[in-house]
């Protein structure tokens, strides 16, 4: 069995991030490949772009986000608790797939945004040593929920500066909430919390509303900060690896090397979600580990969408948007593939890599 089994009052988690993650990537390979001319879509493209990612914040990332609370000793939404969450973000992205931003999806939206906070709340009444990652998370959930009035004021006026306010909103959740989550999950330090939230702000900004010189700094200093994780030894060779790019890339972007433009942007988010961010929180989840292998062959899948998403900022060519499709079905065949053997493995079938060898008769 998994050595982060999670108790029993929290292995509802475990389906219902495996549902949204199930959404999620079918929504995504239904959109790449779309955008690769296999197929018109009967749903407004921007709605279900909407759905995608929102299934994938709301659904995937704060589940397991919590998950990394709990394996700190934070409390977490009950049983209860998580059914509703589960049940209003499945309306929610319905929502956002049939009518945009309309009523239902705002509604929605607005209950799971008031979940966030009360968990916030209640994750800073409790003491945090001045390196514990866990210090900047509700501070990470404020700021980042304070993108959302200039949003709905600037969506229909000025929808550049609504971009650019999204950008930050969802920079600002991963950067200050999912991979402190991540790492405080695995009992990983980045250094005094107070500068990890500077920083991670500081790149949050850069990346939507305030490319600044000022912000800019703060982000190539998050990107030195993330360097630490490359030598942690409570990840497996393969997340560190991942950790790595993912330091660089957003080290480029710092320098301008990489231009801080929609498809780097979105390369970058697919690859930091589902290669370092995914892999880092998949052992609070899963209950039993994958071998290493075939996290290698996951990396390939999204790595090489993310490249393609990224390359179109530099090339022309169709072939960019059937490379990306590509990736994406890998992708999905991989968590299917991910899925399907946690299945198992809750079913009693036990992979010979985990079976236990007998004590040495000489031990």
């Amino acid at each position: 069995m998994n050595e982060f089994e999670p108790p029993e009052d929290v292995t509802l988690w475990r389906y219902i991030i495996a549902l949204a993650l199930l959404g999620t990537v079918t929504i995504g390979f239904w959109l790449r490949w779309s955008l690769a001319g296999a197929w018109e879509l009967t749903l407004d493209f921007s709605h279900l772009r909407h759905a995608h990612s929102h299934l994938g914040y709301f659904g995937l990332l704060f589940p397991l986000a919590w998950l990394g609370w709990r394996r700190r000793g934070a409390s977490i939404p009950g049983p209860y608790a998580s059914m509703l969450y589960a049940l209003c973000t499945a309306v929610t992205c319905l929502g956002f797939a049939f009518d945009g931003y309309g009523p239902v999806a705002i509604a929605g939206s607005t209950f799971i945004a008031t979940c966030w906070i009360w968990s916030a709340v209640g994750l800073l009444r409790d003491a945090h040593e001045s390196d514990d990652p866990l210090g900047v998370v509700p501070w990470g959930i404020f700021v980042s929920l304070l993108c959302i009035p200039p949003i709905a004021l600037s969506l229909r006026s000025d929808p550049e500066l609504a971009r650019e306010f999204v950008s930050t909103f969802l920079a600002g959740l991963l950067l200050l909430v999912i991979v402190p989550s991540a790492v405080a999950g695995r009992h990983i330090s980045l250094g005094p919390w107070p500068l990890l939230f500077a920083t991670g702000l500081s790149g949050a900004l850069f990346l939507g509303v305030a490319e600044h010189p000022v912000t800019r700094i703060g982000l190539l200093a998050h990107a030195g900060l993330l360097l630490a994780l490359i030598r942690s030894t409570k990840l497996g060779f393969h997340t560190r690896c991942v950790w790595g790019v993912v330091s660089f890339g957003l080290g480029a972007m710092a320098l301008n090397i990489l231009p801080n433009t929609r498809p780097v942007a979105l390369g970058a988010i697919h690859f930091l979600i589902l290669g370092p961010v995914l892999a880092t929180l998949a052992p609070l989840w899963f209950r039993c580990p994958l071998p290493e292998w075939v996290w290698w062959l996951g990396h390939a899948s999204w790595g090489g969408m993310s490249a393609a998403l990224i390359a179109q900022e530099f090339i022309t060519s169709p072939w960019t948007w059937k490379i990306a499709a590509i990736g994406g079905t890998m992708t999905a065949l991989w968590w299917m593939f991910a899925l399907i053997y946690q299945w198992s493995a809750a079913n009693g079938w036990e992979p010979t890599h985990q079976q236990r060898r007998p004590p040495h008769p000489h031990a």
